[in-house]
């Protein structure tokens, strides 16, 4: 090309810069590449000009490069492109490539300077950036955990989708939630120790953990127990440390939460049966001491009710946490009979079972099985079954695919006024019968005795 002074001295600076640098006729035709490119691509100057130089762009970034500088050239304006260029190795590296038109006084384009700066070391770090925010995205999916984060200068909550589905917040509000919404969201229980939590967590002197769990009221009514972690991070030092943003995840932690109160529920029965176990065991001591000979027939005896208040123990254990408790189908009258098998020795002439055979099925045995075991540990303790002239009636019918069953006690101490107190016992039978089985029972406190009246529908008992 013909140079000029001007030129000369815009070689000599080109020469100079630490980037790739092409200068191209008003046209675009590429007539200048300083010495950088060509050691860089291993090119030759022949090689480059005209459109040359494009055969050191990776195949895939060539319609781009070819489409934004058409554009340059058609408007006039100023050119940009990010592509990959073959080095002499052969290997490739990024580069930003930018170029500008020069203008004479008139305003035409008279030529086009450009550089070409190496970005391949800003393009792997934002590679591995992508895999590692991906890998985080779904290690968050499988974790079924969604994120947020909180301004608390302006109170302006941003989470991601999962957040929004376990949070009930519409998708497109996302980015810019008021945290008072989010409050809203929460059951009216739960606010004031999301607030307390929140306030402890981004006090100046806080170590800035954040952990609480709270409930969140679904469309059919339903709970869904929620646990939100998270870290706030603080800007100053000393007395001027204030917290600036809250961030963290969240999970549905229901099924956890049933879990926990079903151990919960499980321990409080246990420690419950326990105690009437010794009851049991203490008034049949005390009965058989009275009404043995020697102690020879008190043991012989005591041993022979201690072993069956043990198998009638076995049909009421509780199902552990997590299992299933199974058994085999038996009939109402024998199970009954089962569970009051200790107290038959002392009360045989006074307790009557009596009732149509109807089956029992395995889901249900031990949820009938405590009831009566409760029913007679109560009689044991404190009813007809605490002294040897107690009488128990226990007799049912099948009425139209129901079942009415009556626990009739007389001749024990008699009730002056009904219990004003109903223990843990009395909340697992009636979990029992109304949750268990779909059944009724109310408790009729006659003057003679107590008088139970239960229902239940034949299909749930044989399930």
């Amino acid at each position: 090309m013909a140079t000029t002074d001007s030129d000369d001295q815009l070689v000599l600076l080109a020469e100079r810069l630490p980037q790739l640098v092409w200068f191209t006729r008003p046209d675009g035709y590429h007539d200048y590449f300083n010495r950088r490119w060509y050691t860089l691509t291993g090119m030759t100057a022949e090689e480059c000009r005209g459109q040359g130089w494009r055969s050191a762009i990776h195949a895939d970034d060539r319609s781009h490069v070819d489409m934004r500088w058409r554009e340059a050239l058609a408007a006039g304006e100023s050119y940009e492109a990010q592509y990959r260029l073959r080095r002499a190795d052969g290997t490739y590296c990024w580069v930003l490539s930018r170029g500008l038109a020069h203008r004479d006084p008139e305003g035409r384009i008279t030529r086009w300077f450009g550089t070409c700066t190496n970005i391949d070391a800003q393009k792997r770090a934002e590679g591995a950036l992508a895999q590692l925010e991906e890998q985080h995205r779904l290690a968050l999916e499988a974790a079924n955990l969604g994120t947020w984060s909180i301004d608390l200068a302006t109170g302006v909550t941003t989470c991601d989708t999962t957040t929004c589905a376990l949070m009930l917040i519409p998708p497109e509000r996302r980015n810019g939630i008021p945290l008072e919404e989010i409050y809203g969201q929460i059951h009216p229980d739960d606010r004031e120790i999301m607030r307390k939590r929140i306030a402890e967590a981004t006090a100046p002197d806080a170590d800035g953990h954040y952990e609480v769990f709270y409930r969140v009221t679904l469309a059919d009514g339903a709970l869904r127990w929620i646990r939100s972690r998270g870290k706030a991070f603080f800007e100053g030092e000393g007395s001027g440390r204030k917290a600036v943003r809250l961030s963290g995840v969240l999970s549905d932690n229901t099924h956890q939460h049933v879990l926990e109160e079903a151990q919960q529920l499980l321990t409080r029965e246990l420690n419950h049966r326990v105690k009437n176990l010794f009851a049991i065991a203490n008034g049949m001591v005390s009965l058989t001491a009275r009404t043995a000979k020697d102690p020879k027939e008190m043991a012989t005896a005591l041993r022979g009710r201690l072993s069956a208040l043990s198998r009638a123990h076995e049909l009421v254990q509780p199902p552990t946490v997590g299992s299933l408790h199974s058994g085999g189908e038996l009939l109402l009258g024998y199970l009954i009979e089962a569970v009051l098998a200790p107290y038959f020795e002392t009360h045989k002439d006074h307790i009557r079972i009596d009732g149509p055979p109807i089956r029992v099925g395995s889901q249900t045995t031990t949820a009938l099985a405590l009831v009566f075991h409760e029913l007679a540990t109560n009689a044991a303790k404190h009813g007809c079954l605490s002294v040897h002239e107690g009488h128990l009636v226990i007799h049912w019918t099948l009425e139209g695919g129901q079942v009415r069953l009556d626990w009739t006690e007389t001749g024990g101490p008699p009730i002056e006024t009904p219990p004003d107190f109903q223990g843990f016992g009395h909340q697992l039978t009636q979990r029992s019968i109304a949750g268990q089985l779909g059944g009724t029972l109310e408790r009729e406190w006659r003057h003679e005795g107590l008088c139970a009246h239960m229902t239940f529908p034949l299909d749930r008992l044989a399930g």
